[in-house]
C-alpha cells in the first residue's frame, strides 16, 4: 500500500526580552508551504495540555505568523494549524524540554503540506488504522475523485465494500483495478466473491476459473474447494469433483478435499475409493480422529470386519498417546 509520511518541520528559536516589562512568555508560530512560502489565513488554535486551562486561536498574516502570550513554557502544548486544500497538523510543544524561560519568545516553524489525493488516502489509512471504516472509505472515494487512476485507492475500496456486503459497489471499484492490473489477484478475489454475493452464479464461476489461473496460491484453494462443496450439497457430482482437483492443485496438503471425496464415494458406495480417500486425510493429518472413525464405518459398510477391527484398534492407540 501506498504510504508517505507528512513532514512537519518545527524548530524553535530564542529571543531575549528587551526590557524587565516583557516577562510574559510568547509564542510566534510562522506557517510555510513545502516551497518555503509564507502561507497567510491558517487557522492557529494552541490549548495547554495540563495545568489550568488554557486556550487561544486566532489566523497568520501576510507573512504567514501568528503571534500570543502564553501563561508559561512549563507545561506541553497542543498547537493546530489548519487551512483549507491542506493537510491539518496536530502537534504536542513541549517547550519547557526545550530550554524556554520567563520573557523569552519561542519561535516555531511549521509546514503545511498540499492536500492531495495522497494526503487524503493517508487520511483515510489512518482511520482504518482506527476502525473508522466509514470515515476511511469517505476518505478513499475522495482520493479517488481527485485522482480517478489511483489504484491502491479503489483496491482498499473494493475490499472495504466487499466487507460491508455492498456487493456492487466492490465490483465498481474492483473493476477500476483490473482496468491497469488485469491479474491482480486480490482484486480478482474480491470480484469472484462479489458476484457469488449478488447470486450471478455463471459469471460467479467464471471469474472463480480466472482466479485459479492467475492465483496458484493455498489461499484460493480454499474458495476452490469451497465452490466445490457447493456444487455437492446441490448433488453436482461433476462440478464437485472439477472444483476439488483444482483445489488440490493450489494445495495438495489441503485435506478437507480428500475428505469431501471420500463422503461422494460413500454415497455411490464406492468403499475401496473411500478409503483411498481417508487415507490420504490420515497422511496428511495423522491425528485426524474423525477421518479413522469414518474410515471403521466404511470398513464395516463394505462388510469388512477385521480391517474395521484393526482400526479401531489404531484409533485407541492414537487416542492413547501411541
Amino acid at each position: 500500500m501506498l504510504r508517505r509520511t507528512l513532514v512537519l518541520a518545527l524548530s524553535a528559536a530564542v529571543a531575549l526580552a528587551a526590557s524587565a516589562h516583557a516577562a510574559k512568555s510568547r509564542l510566534e508560530v510562522t506557517v510555510q508551504g513545502v516551497d518555503g512560502e509564507p502561507i497567510a489565513g491558517a487557522a492557529i488554535s494552541l490549548s495547554a495540555e495540563t495545568g489550568e486551562p488554557f486556550t487561544v486561536a486566532g489566523v497568520t498574516d501576510k507573512k504567514g505568523k501568528y503571534k500570543a502570550e502564553i501563561p508559561d513554557f512549563d507545561r506541553a502544548y497542543l498547537l493546530k494549524v489548519g487551512l483549507e486544500g491542506f493537510t491539518p497538523r496536530e502537534d504536542r510543544l513541549d517547550l519547557a524540554a526545550q530550554g524556554f524561560r520567563p520573557g523569552q519568545n519561542a519561535e516555531v516553524d511549521v509546514t503545511l503540506v498540499p492536500r492531495g489525493p495522497l494526503e487524503i488516502y493517508n487520511e483515510g489509512v489512518r482511520a482504518l488504522q482506527v476502525r473508522d471504516t466509514d470515515a476511511a472509505i469517505a476518505r478513499f472515494e475522495e482520493a479517488v475523485a481527485a485522482k480517478p487512476d489511483f489504484v491502491e485507492a479503489w483496491r482498499v475500496l473494493s475490499r472495504l465494500h466487499l466487507m460491508g456486503n455492498r456487493y456492487e459497489q466492490a465490483l465498481a471499484a474492483g473493476e477500476k483495478v483490473l482496468a491497469s492490473l488485469p491479474d491482480d489477484a486480490e482484486v480478482l478475489r474480491d470480484r469472484y466473491e462479489a458476484l457469488a454475493g449478488l447470486g450471478r452464479a455463471a459469471e460467479a464461476e467464471a471469474a472463480l476459473d480466472l482466479l485459479a489461473e492467475k492465483d496458484k496460491s493455498p489461499e484460493v484453494a480454499k474458495f476452490l474447494f469451497n465452490a466445490g462443496a457447493a456444487a455437492w450439497n446441490e448433488r453436482n457430482a461433476e462440478a464437485a469433483r472439477r472444483r476439488f482437483a483444482q483445489a488440490l492443485e493450489h494445495d495438495p496438503k489441503l485435506y478437507q478435499v480428500h475428505q469431501a471425496q471420500a463422503e461422494m464415494h460413500i454415497d455411490a458406495k464406492e468403499w475401496d475409493q473411500a478409503i483411498a480417500e481417508l487415507d490420504r486425510v490420515i497422511e496428511i493429518a495423522p491425528r485426524n480422529f474423525k477421518a479413522y472413525e469414518r474410515k471403521i464405518e466404511v470398513f464395516r459398510a463394505a462388510g469388512k470386519a477385521a480391517e474395521a477391527e484393526a482400526t479401531q484398534k489404531a484409533l485407541e492407540a492414537l487416542r492413547g498417546g501411541g
